[in-house]
């Protein structure tokens, strides 16, 4: 179990294969660390049976357990890299219940127990049409690597969760976020006044703090590789939200033009601000 606060998170990521469509993410769950395993279930956390995510999945198993009622499996979220190699998303997603939490009807809902869109950052989304993809600021064709910084009000981990920062080193250089403008302010992180303003069902829930509470608890890491058979995956990369266009992110279409898909994420790490990156003799750009 990982917790985070005042400490920061750091992988490196190789994008490259993943075209439109496509969905190489790397994310925080409040699921049980054990899964559920029990002696009669022995699988656990590792094959999944535990699981539990913001958007409340109907899962074959819930902790554990065959869910025979077909619930709805809701827990905090925090999806730190949710990306291909045209677009990419950071956002917290907050619920206002403690750990795994089997919900019914409209609990399930956008206005149940968890926020479903979160209060994200999206560089394509806020404007910046050449931060992240192929040969940009922040170069797609090569692997990368990826700081997210979880500040609190005081400075220590017994704080209360008030910022998100995210940074990227590439060839010796670091990068420094996105910045937009929001309501005459320039930001370039996840603050409670960006989700004032930007994500009110994210702020109906607890917000940063309860995102916060979640990570002091501890959460589990995920890794998954996925695309979207009902939407295409067009919330991440088409539209306001990247180049692709509403077909391309088909899974037939993917299967025809790119077979091969892949993502490879290496160099996990975490520790103090400051101490899992390093820059080199490229320097610093902002």
């Amino acid at each position: 179990m990982l917790q985070l606060l005042n400490q920061e998170f750091t992988f490196t990521v190789d994008v490259s294969n993943l075209p439109c469509g496509m969905n190489g993410a790397l994310y925080f769950s409040a699921m049980d660390r054990s899964g559920g395993r029990s002696h009669l279930n022995p699988a656990g956390a590792a094959y999944g049976t535990g699981y539990c995510d913001a958007q409340c999945p109907d899962n074959a198993w819930v902790n554990g357990v065959a869910n025979l009622d077909n619930v709805g499996a809701c827990c905090n979220e925090m999806d730190i890299w949710e990306a291909n190699a045209v677009a990419t998303q950071l956002t917290p997603h907050a619920c206002n219940i403690t750990g795994l939490y089997e919900c019914t009807g409209a609990d399930c809902g956008s206005t149940g127990v968890c926020d479903k869109s979160g209060c994200g950052i999206n560089p394509y989304g806020v404007g910046n049409h050449n931060y992240y993809g192929y040969h940009d600021i922040v170069d797609t064709t090569q692997p990368f690597t990826v700081v997210t910084q979880f500040h609190t009000d005081n400075g220590k981990a017994s704080g209360t969760l008030d910022q998100i920062t995210r940074l990227y080193v590439q060839n010796g250089k670091i990068i420094q976020d996105v910045n937009f403008t929001l309501d005459g302010q320039v930001l370039d992180s996840i603050t409670n006044p960006y989700c004032n303003a930007t994500a009110p069902s994210f702020q109906a829930r607890g917000g940063l703090a309860q995102m916060g509470d979640a990570i002091e608890r501890g959460m589990v890491l995920i890794f998954s590789i996925w695309n979207d058979p009902t939407g295409n995956m067009t919330w991440l990369d088409t539209g306001n939200a990247g180049p692709c266009n509403v077909t391309q992110g088909n899974p037939s279409v993917i299967l025809r033009e790119d077979p091969g898909t892949s993502v490879t994420f290496s160099n996990v790490k975490w520790g103090d601000f400051g101490t899992t990156y390093s820059s080199g003799p490229g320097g610093y750009y902002s």
